[in-house]
């Protein structure tokens, strides 16, 4: 995926923001008090989740107020609240993207949402797991149209802006060795947000990265936008973006995985965080298990008895959280596309709560 280019480490603080705490926050059964190295116990001790995202509109960035908010953010604060019992408890890092897997490894953070697709060679080359995917995404160019109203893209005059060591470098310098695009020429940027400058200081005149981040960026655009369009280019690529952890407990990231697999299964049932209290006494018995938790397996990856309904009731399902950071109900109505239940013809899909 992208590369980012931002500041080192920096501690945003203890949310309080974002979807109403449930009207008891503090699940009924007490956490178990554990000393055994594992992660989950770590995050116990310490009384807060650390997360490490990319600053980007929609996704992770800073309200007027300061706190951070936006879609990887929730997922942070869900995931908070399935372990700990509260959304709020969370410490969210901003990660340039070089400093994320050394970040994950040094235990500088529990899990990364820096907006990382899953690849081979970055599961391979480094000692992190990644869990499922949670945006599903694909390559996108943007470019400033010719003062005759054509896309430098179509007459073969495109100097494409990319940052290098992302997949959309990596697929667009695979693309253009085949010669198949004469007239088009591949400048790479060391950092994203070099890259965007780049872009809006006329230096370029397209620019590549996931489509999500073309469409969330260059909304906010100061100054005039006559001209700009945003495409996707004749590259079969896909992005799949997943939270990361350090790959030394393999029940924290069971943990990770159970909590965005409960998210999904919850819009795909009808669960909301409004009709989760009603539900979870007369749901279908799928329903009922998820709600539940199922606390003698729950237990034995470190969750906390009603940790699904925690996430659920505190955060909201999959879909709330697309629809009020990036869909439909904020300012970037991205579509929801493949980030749909698989009933509806998406890609989410959650293995059976059983």
């Amino acid at each position: 995926m992208r590369q980012w280019g931002c500041a080192a480490l920096v501690w945003i603080g203890v949310l309080a923001n974002g979807a109403a705490l449930a009207a008891d926050p503090q699940p009924p059964f007490p956490a178990q008090a554990k000393d055994d190295g594992s992660v989950i116990s770590e995050i116990e001790r310490r009384g807060a989740l650390r997360c490490g995202v990319s600053y980007n509109p929609g996704f992770a960035a800073n309200d007027k107020a300061g706190r951070p908010i936006g879609f990887m953010v929730d997922l942070c604060r869900a995931l908070a609240a399935a372990v700990l019992g509260r959304a709020d408890a969370v410490e969210v890092r901003r990660l340039s993207k070089p400093q994320e897997f050394a970040a994950l490894t040094a235990g500088d953070v529990d899990v990364s949402f820096a907006q990382t697709s899953w690849t081979l060679a970055r599961d391979a080359g480094n000692p992190v797991d990644f869990g499922p995917p949670v945006f599903h995404d694909e390559q996108g160019i943007a470019v400033w149209k010719r003062p005759d109203g054509r896309s430098p893209l179509e007459v073969g005059d495109a100097t494409i802006c990319t940052p290098v060591g992302s997949t959309s470098f990596a697929n667009l310098d695979a693309y253009l060795a085949r010669k198949e695009r004469p007239g088009w020429t591949l400048r790479p940027v060391a950092t994203w947000p070099d890259a965007l400058q780049a872009f809006i200081g006329r230096e370029c005149n397209a620019l590549s990265t996931d489509r999500s981040l073309l469409v969330t960026a260059l909304r906010g655009l100061e100054g005039n936008r006559d001209g700009l369009l945003v495409t996707t280019p004749p590259i079969p690529a896909r992005e799949a973006v997943a939270p990361v952890a350090s790959n030394r407990d393999r029940l924290w990231l069971s943990a990770i995985r159970w909590t965005m697999f409960a998210l999904f299964l919850a819009e795909d049932a009808g669960v909301t965080g409004e009709n989760a209290g009603f539900l979870r006494i007369t749901g279908n018995s799928e329903v009922q298990r998820l709600l539940s938790g199922l606390p003698n397996e729950a237990r034995k990856i470190g969750l906390r008895p009603d940790w699904a309904y925690q996430a659920i009731v505190q955060v909201g399902n999959y879909g709330e959280i697309f629809e009020r950071n990036i869909g439909s109900r904020s300012p970037f109505g991205l579509e929801r596309g493949s980030n749909r239940p698989w009933t509806q013809g998406g890609l989410l899909f959650a293995p059976v709560f059983q």
